[in-house]
């Protein structure tokens, strides 16, 4: 169904369920972009639990009612929601974008809010710049509960930005009845130099998504190849890892066999792409979603083709936590054979999680498996 601007529609009318996704696209073509958030309101459209608050910081709820997922299907980013799951007082859903930098709404060239269940799209709603003027956000669709569940193409402009879409939820009075938190310490930066260092990580909240973010980068750099130097290759490294949850369940997270994994399902840990360059300003990227569920998780890298070591790129592997604190191990096979490295393991200690140096280098998959007894079956593959 095609949703117009200001239209109503109940839920039930559109699909017969309370679980489904909401998928966000807005393209500004090349003239700037915009952060995706949903808002978590009251029956009163107050802001009254900060928690509800989901966007790129806090991409989920306590609960984990509202998720927010990352790109998927050609949507920029995409939301899953379980209503039955809701708390009684969050009633409204709001789901908003905020222009990142000086742009405005009105140099949207094309938008669209869609509403799927199994990945069957039941709903959308398009929009354009022509409907705004210099707004720096929007509210774009609502999903509130008035007798039953019901669903609302808005499209209303803020000029203040995200500001004022705070300002307008309650945000600032929020702020006003809060007495001041002491300041957060600075996100720290450790250099893990020798195998076996460790760093520790709390959960904080156990049993509520905590993700911890795995970069792989290095420096695009030609390689050339045959006599004459006549075919050159960008150094192609992959970022991928091994994983054993609490419950037994083992998997492989990696580009080869097109093995990227999901952060709304098991095991909670998501490969963003396949970076063949370098030539991506932020590589390789994981995130373990749900790092309370697992028992570890072997982080791995390997040369796929283009370099021999992965000093000449400069390659390395950070660690981020939810609290931004970094951890970093770069990378220098000693011999040109073994072009896999076991960079790190991610252990659930209970109550925290360890992050272990390892930089242990092999020749390929199955002897890293075999040293850290993983138990998986490999096969050889391509790309």
């Amino acid at each position: 169904m095609r949703l117009t601007r200001g239209q109503k529609a109940r839920l039930a009318e559109l699909a017969n369920t309370q679980e489904f996704q909401v998928g966000v696209s807005l393209d500004f073509r090349g003239q700037g972009g915009a952060d995706v958030s949903c808002f978590g309101v009251d029956q009163d459209g107050r802001l009254s639990d900060d928690r509800y608050f989901i966007f790129y910081n806090q991409p989920a709820s306590p609960e984990g009612a509202i998720r927010m997922l990352g790109p998927a299907s050609g949507d920029a980013e995409r939301f899953a929601l379980d209503l039955a799951r809701l708390p009684q007082g969050v009633r409204r859903l709001v789901f908003a974008a905020a222009v990142d930098g000086p742009g405005v709404m009105s140099r949207l060239s094309a938008g669209c809010v869609r509403l799927l269940a199994g990945n069957e799209e039941f709903a959308r709603f398009e929009l354009s710049g022509e409907d705004f003027a210099q707004e720096k956000a929007i509210i774009l669709l609502e999903v509130y509960f008035k007798d039953v569940w019901r669903v609302a193409a808005v499209g209303q402009g803020f000029s203040g930005g995200l500001g004022a879409l705070l300002a307008h939820f309650g945000g600032e009075e929020l702020k006003s009845r809060t007495p001041s938190p002491s300041p957060e310490p600075a996100p720290a930066k450790v250099v893990l130099e020798k195998r076996g260092d460790r760093r520790t990580v709390s959960l904080e909240k156990p049993g509520s998504p905590q993700p911890i973010r795995v970069n792989l980068n290095w420096t695009r750099k030609a390689v050339k190849r045959g006599i004459f130097g006549a075919k050159a290759k960008e150094a192609d490294l992959d970022l991928g890892c091994m994983v054993e949850m609490q419950d037994g369940w083992t998997d492989v997270i990696q580009a080869l066999g097109d093995s990227f994994g999901s952060v709304s399902d098991t095991p909670y840990i998501r490969l963003d792409k396949d970076d063949r360059s370098g030539a991506s300003d932020d590589g390789e990227n994981l995130v373990i979603m749900r790092p309370d569920l697992i028992k570890r998780v072997l982080v791995f890298a390997f040369i796929y083709e283009g370099t021999a070591r992965f000093s000449d790129v400069e390659a390395r592997v950070s660690v981020t936590d939810a609290l931004g604190n970094q951890t970093v191990v770069g990378l220098d096979n000693p011999a040109f054979s073994d072009m896999f490295c076991a960079v790190c393991l991610i252990e659930n200690t209970g109550g925290s999680i360890g992050i272990v140096k390892e930089e242990r280098y092999f020749k390929g998959h199955k002897q890293a498996d075999k040293h850290y007894r993983f138990g998986f079956t490999w096969t050889t593959g391509s790309k």
